[in-house]
Parts: structure tokens; C-alpha cells; sequence
């Protein structure tokens, strides 16, 4: 919620006002949840709202019984940058900065209460209408699409919600102490369900410098926070982060907690890793509150690799198959491949796909389907074609021209990796032997 004001009318409210936060709470009206709706956002929110069994349980409880509704339900917190009393009952909450400010707790309410106003305003259409509203994000047109009919309907509604906000006190001291306070509020708030570590690295700020980074046509994709949706989970790339990030000089926090088998075997270490790294004083600084932004020009030009290592990833999945056919005829004879081929895809036999598989950044449809352990230490090698210079990450090799010129050369020692462990990619991609010997395999082609 950004450079926005709503007008919320309390049916009930009382104020705290000595301590370090301030705090209005209290039941507000119908009509003034339709307007906190037209402006809200969930961007404040550590946690996404999506549709399922507690907003359907929520719509239950405001049709069945909306006198009681404001004892069934914790409600909504608020974070307000002002909060202005007006006359009756009335409070003017002011939101300008929306890292900090707007919901902080309570999105599945905010949306289960605004899809029971929905059902209610669009009748009989309202199941076709609102199957296309899965999570928040795909509740603003719909909403704005049936405003008019909303406002007919209002009167009908009744009832009273909860709301609580917390806003600084007056002047400079007041405004840093709720910046530093905010966060951790919503983080408590929030532990009812637990928060991932990606969640809360997200909320403060340790991943926008992969946002900035990787290829913009991903950023949509990709899963920031629970429950957002996205398909691309934001700890793959944290993973492979830690590419680049090796090569980095230098001792920092976290650079010791990774091993290269992570990447594969335990994506929460490289998290772990990458959050201890990202909350230290050496590489990154504060800005509002908890929120920090990467300081260090070493780690910003390693994550700055992003841009190029998801592509670099699927190209080595769809170029494996034939550089292992050339070391090895057969691949798709392993038991965990499956293959695409248009001629056999309804011989109903377990081996051929009944479409094509693609890759997993770029969608790209590819003839095998296999598990990436396979692959992982051939990812891991990428590192080999980086330096630092000047206290920078770059590329010493064109990756992409590299990989297609050396890969089948590199799969004539690797295959005996695979043939040690049995074909099995698990074991290829939990084997540190494995990252050992495709590393030193590019360092010697380069």
C-alpha cells in the first residue's frame, strides 16, 4: 500500500498511546472493509493469501452468523505511517512506504471476507465468476470489475470486524523506532503458520538483489514468499547462487556453512547460508528497521550471475542426453529416464511420456526427462569458467559456447561417475567426488 489513505469507521475503539508504538483496536463496520479493500495490498504481508479451507471456513462464518463474526475472528493488523482521528469514530490511516506499511497480518481474512461480499454482490454467477481467483493477487480485477454492484449490495452487510493498528509516535525518534520494530511484529504474528526461510529472508530484503539480477521475464515466476505461486522456487536459486558466491576471495559469513552437494541433497542449508551471509554487517547494512540491502561489491557482482546461470542450467539439461549417447549409447535406457516420443506416447508404456517434458527455468520442451542429480555437479562446475578481478565475478569463457563445444568430451570421464554409482542420480548428485571431478574436468578445457 503505497501513497494511499482510507477512512476507517470504528463501531467500537480504544487507543494506546505510551508506548514505543502506538495502537488503535477495535470493530470496524462493512463499509469500511469494502474500503480498506479497494486500496489494500499484501505486500506488507510475510505470508501470500491463497483460497481454500480457512477462507472458506471464514465465508461460513460471516454467512451463518455475522453477529458473532467479530468474536470468531483475530482480524486484521495494520501498519499505518499516520493515524488521524476524524470525527465519529472515524480514523484516517495514511500508507506510503509498502515494504512496512499495510497488512501485516490477517490476508486470509482480508480475502475471505472479500470474496463472501463478492458472492454476495454477484449472485447467482458468482461460482463461475471467482473459479479465477485462486490466491490475493487474482482478487483485484474481479473486485474492481463489480465495484458498482458491491455499493448496491452494501446495506445488506453487517458485519464487524476486528481490526487493530500499530503507527510511530510524532517525530523522527518515533518514526526509526517503528521501522525497526515492524518487522519483527509481523513475523510474530505470523508464527501460527510457520514462515519459510526464503519467507522471511524475502521480508527482509535478502533476495532483492536476485530480483534485480536474474532475467526479468523469470521475476514473475518465481515463489518469493509462501503461498505466492510461483512455479520457480526462490531457494533454486539461492542454490545456485552459491556458484558464483564460491569464488568470492575471502572469508564471510556463511561461505563456510555451504558444501557444493547442498545444492542438490539440501537446498535449506544453502538458504541458511546465504540468510547468514545476507544479515551480516560485512555485506549488507540496514535500511528501514531490519530490512538490509547488499552493500558488498564482491557478493552483488556474484548474484549478479543469475542473470546467466538459469539459462546455462537448462542448456546443459537438453545437451546431457547426447553427450552422454556419445560417451555411452543408451541413455534412455536408465531406469529414472523417460522419454518423448510422439510415435510411442500411447502405447501406454511407463517409459514414454505422454507429452513433452520441459526445462525448468525456461519451459523449453526437451525429448528426456531425468532427474537433475545427474547434472547438479556439471551445474556446480560453471564455477570453473568464472574469475575474480577487481573484486568481481565474471566470466573468463563464454559459458554457453563452452558447454556445447566440451560437454560430450567432459561426459566420456563423467559417465564413469554415473557407471560407480550405479545409474543412480541420487547418489551422482549427493556425491562430493562427483562436483569434484566435472569441476576439474572444466578447469582443464578452459
Amino acid at each position: 500500500m503505497k501513497n494511499t489513505k482510507v477512512l476507517l469507521r470504528f463501531d467500537e475503539v480504544c487507543a494506546r498511546n505510551k508506548y514505543e508504538l502506538r495502537r488503535i483496536e477495535g470493530t470496524v463496520t462493512a463499509t469500511s472493509m469494502i474500503r480498506l479493500i479497494d486500496a489494500a495490498d499484501l505486500k506488507a504481508n510475510p505470508r501470500e493469501a491463497k483460497v481454500g479451507d480457512v477462507t472458506d471456513a471464514i465465508q461460513e462464518s460471516l454467512d451463518e452468523s455475522p453477529d458473532l463474526f467479530h468474536f470468531k475472528s483475530k482480524g486484521i493488523l495494520l501498519a499505518a505511517g499516520k493515524c488521524l482521528p476524524r470525527d465519529r469514530s472515524r480514523f484516517e490511516l495514511s500508507f506510503n512506504d509498502e515494504d512496512i506499511e499495510g497488512v501485516l497480518d490477517g490476508g486470509h481474512n482480508l480475502l475471505g471476507i472479500a470474496l463472501f461480499i463478492l458472492n454476495a454482490a454477484i449472485g447467482e454467477d458468482a461460482p463461475k465468476v471467482l473459479r479465477s481467483v485462486k490466491r490475493w493477487e487474482n482478487l483485484p480485477p474481479v473486485w474492481k470489475g463489480y465495484r458498482e454492484k458491491i455499493e448496491t449490495a452494501k446495506p445488506q452487510f453487517t458485519f464487524l470486524t476486528p481490526i487493530e493498528v500499530i503507527f510511530p509516535q510524532e517525530g523522527a525518534e518515533g518514526r526509526d523506532r517503528f521501522e525497526d520494530a515492524v518487522l519483527d511484529v509481523a513475523r510474530a504474528r505470523n508464527n501460527n503458520a510457520e514462515l519459510t526461510e526464503e519467507t522471511k529472508a524475502n521480508k527482509a530484503g535478502f533476495y532483492d538483489a536476485i530480483r534485480t539480477s536474474i532475467d526479468q521475464q523469470l521475476v514473475n515466476q518465481i515463489e518469493w514468499k509462501t503461498n505466492d505461486g510461483g512455479r520457480i522456487k526462490v531457494r533454486d536459486l539461492v542454490a545456485l547462487s552459491w556458484i558464483a558466491l564460491s569464488k568470492v576471495d575471502g572469508e564471510f559469513p556463511g561461505k563456510s556453512d555451504f558444501m557444493p552437494v547442498s545444492m542438490y541433497r539440501n537446498k535449506g542449508a544453502c538458504v541458511s547460508a546465504f540468510n547468514k551471509m545476507m544479515e551480516s554487517d560485512e555485506i549488507s547494512e540496514k535500511t528501514k528497521g531490519d530490512i538490509r540491502e547488499l552493500k558488498h561489491k564482491g557478493v552483488k557482482s556474484a548474484i549478479a550471475m543469475l542473470k546467466d546461470i538459469p539459462r546455462l542450467f537448462d542448456l546443459i539439461y537438453t545437451e546431457f542426453p547426447e553427450a552422454y549417447n556419445q560417451a555411452s549409447p543408451g541413455f534412455g535406457r536408465v531406469s529414472s529416464v523417460f522419454i518423448w516420443d510422439p510415435a510411442k506416447a500411447n502405447l501406454h508404456d511407463p517409459k514414454y511420456l505422454s507429452s513433452p517434458t520441459k526445462t525448468r527455468f525456461y519451459l523449453q520442451e526437451c525429448k528426456y526427462d531425468f532427474p537433475d542429480g545427474f547434472i547438479m555437479p556439471l551445474v556446480w562446475a560453471l564455477g570453473e569458467l568464472m574469475d575474480y578481478k577487481d573484486g568481481k565475478v565474471l566470466w573468463k569463457a563464454d559459458p554457453d559456447k563452452f558447454i556445447k563445444k566440451n560437454l560430450a568430451k567432459t561426459l566420456k570421464v563423467y559417465f564413469g561417475m554415473i557407471q560407480m554409482a550405479g545409474y543412480d542420480p541420487q547418489k551422482v548428485g549427493k556425491t562430493g567426488a562427483c562436483y569434484m571431478l566435472a569441476a576439474n574436468d572444466f578447469k582443464s578445457r578452459l
